[in-house]
């Protein structure tokens, strides 16, 4: 089987980091990956791309946008309130060693506006996305 592909059209900004296929979050969840901490500097980027919907549309807003306006942009200023540091961003390495978010991004705007140096991330190969595809047409 093959995986299925992704399902939104990607800003241009965006195909460097999102994956071309559908994957699943509860399979990811579920991988015993290590875990290592990392500077937020060496992530910080990805607060600048615009991951995040606004007003039902995908990819509209960034989540530095979000914490410059929380009033605005109040859904996603909650949920990077309530997002929990407990759990490890995942990130995916990519053949050119890049670290990019699969999951985790308001983790990371809660940890940089909480002022912390480091954040627990969990890293998955890229060897290792099989593991994560939704298969089928």
């Amino acid at each position: 089987m093959t995986r299925r592909p992704f399902p939104l059209a990607v800003p241009p900004e965006l195909t460097a980091y999102l994956l071309d296929f559908h994957w699943d979050l509860e399979l990811l969840h579920a991988l015993d990956l290590p875990v290592i901490e990392l500077p937020v500097a060496d992530l910080a980027h990805h607060l600048d791309l615009p991951f995040w919907a606004y007003d039902g549309r995908p990819f509209q807003i960034t989540p530095h946008q979000v914490a410059a306006d929380p009033v605005t942009y109040q859904d996603q200023y909650e949920r990077t309130l309530a997002a929990d540091l407990r759990h490890p961003l995942d990130v995916v390495r990519r053949p050119d060693d890049r670290l990019t978010i699969l999951d985790g991004v308001h983790r990371l705007l809660r940890a940089e506006l909480e002022g912390r140096t480091v954040v627990a991330v969990r890293v998955l190969p890229w060897t290792d996305l099989d593991r994560i595809a939704v298969r089928g047409g």
